[in-house]
């Protein structure tokens, strides 16, 4: 297809497109609503369809015959009303109508690291065959040093020095080498209690810098890259809220039901991006009951596996670190919008890794309705309990731990 001959209205009609339309339309195939594209043609001398893009239910009550066909055809779906101007209307339209679909990306599952790319390398392995190698020239320079004393002994008239066990052979050597004996024992015993402490530190942790990641896998292999990564990088760049819509309202997060991913996935049917998505997507389908026209009626659940669980005695709230916080998601799942086709456990979520977030976040109060009093009090410089708030002030920021984020109670009640 060749290039638009206004690009410049192209892409605007492109950021307005991806803003407002792209969860429920497609430029050039149905989807939740129908394609965008001709939809100018369709609705000429059947009405007006800047109206019917605002405010589609008011455009269906009024009568208008086509809005009502659309509506009955759409399983009775009412378009969310959109606050776009007409030239922003203009330039979706041209959009869809001039659409110049990606090419088709390469898979890149399970393809080999590029030739100059740093790959991570195990340590242990070169140590373990380094130790090995030490202890194959010690045992051979042991069995040279015993055939020389014995060589010694003969000329001097004297029997070969006795056989002996590794462990009395040792046991002779620290005999003789008590200094370096004990300093080698102490070095041995405190290298096992640091490894045991820091191997202890690590029991029930599944992610962070030295834990392997807790990555199960799950009934159906969902790409959050493809879906909540930037739309620069052609992907969808669908916001977090969306499917785990109770973010911020609640406590949990969510796991959003196999109805949300049926808004899109009831047109979308398959996959160029991976070669396993077209399939993932069938079982979507099979969950759901779709059999591509309409549902059975026969849906199954989804069993998905929790990747995030805390202890029962440690309390958090997704909300209070969301809505009131104002936390990105990534800060503590990671780069789910780039790395990860499944979700892992990217942070360590221990109490130590929250503590030190306490420490060092600053609390976003500007503009927060929720710190509204502790402003009104920090600019008369008032108290706020038994502290003055201008001792906080003297890195120029007030962090949670100032706020009583250090507090047992906050998180342990």
């Amino acid at each position: 297809m060749a290039q638009p001959a206004d690009a410049a209205l192209y892409a605007t009609g492109e950021k307005v497109f991806k803003g407002n339309c792209a969860s429920c339309h497609k430029p050039d195939k149905d989807m939740t609503g129908p394609a965008l594209q001709g939809a100018r043609a369709r609705w000429e001398g059947k009405g007006d369809i800047y109206a019917w893009v605002r405010n589609s239910t008011d455009v269906i009550k009024s009568g208008n015959a086509y809005a009502n066909e659309l509506f009955t055809k759409w399983n009775k779906s009412v378009m969310t009303p959109m606050a776009l101007s007409n030239e922003e209307i203009d330039a979706v339209l041209y959009y869809a109508d001039n659409y110049v679909p990606p090419a088709p990306k390469t898979p890149t599952d399970g393809a080999p690291v590029p030739a100059g790319e740093p790959q991570d390398v195990a340590f242990w392995p070169w140590m373990l065959v380094i130790g090995l190698l030490l202890l194959v020239v010690a045992l051979s320079l042991g069995g040279v040093r015993k055939s020389l004393t014995n060589a010694v002994r003969e000329t001097e008239g004297r029997g070969p020095v006795p056989d002996r066990t590794a462990w009395q052979s040792f046991k002779d050597w620290a005999w003789h080498n008590k200094t370096f004996a004990s300093v080698l024992g102490l070095l041995l015993l405190t290298w096992g209690i640091v490894s045991a402490w820091d191997w202890a530190l690590t029991i029930g942790v599944y992610g962070g810098d030295t834990v392997e990641h807790y990555k199960p896998e799950q009934p159906i292999r969902f790409d959050h890259t493809l879906h909540a990564g930037k739309a620069d990088k052609g992907n969808l760049a669908i916001n977090c809220v969306y499917c785990h819509n109770s973010a911020e309202k609640s406590k949990h997060a969510g796991i959003p039901s196999a109805n949300v991913c049926m808004n899109c996935h009831q047109a979308v049917g398959e996959s160029q991006r991976n070669p396993w998505s077209t399939a993932e997507i069938k079982k979507i389908h099979d969950a759901t009951g779709w059999d591509g026209k309409a549902y059975t009626g026969t849906p199954k659940p989804i069993e998905w596996v929790k990747v995030h669980n805390l202890p029962d005695h440690a309390y958090f709230n997704h909300a209070q670190h969301v809505a009131v916080g104002k936390l990105e998601c990534q800060e503590c799942h990671g780069p789910i919008d780039e790395k990860m086709d499944v979700a892992e456990q990217w942070a360590p979520l221990t109490m130590g890794w929250c503590i030190q977030c306490h420490n060092e976040k600053e609390v976003k109060m500007a503009g927060n309705g929720y710190y509204d009093e502790v402003m009104a009090r920090l600019e008369k410089n008032e108290k706020l309990g038994h502290r003055e708030l201008k001792e906080y002030l003297e890195d120029e920021k007030i962090t949670v731990k100032e706020l009583g984020g250090w507090e047992c109670a906050k998180c342990h009640y």
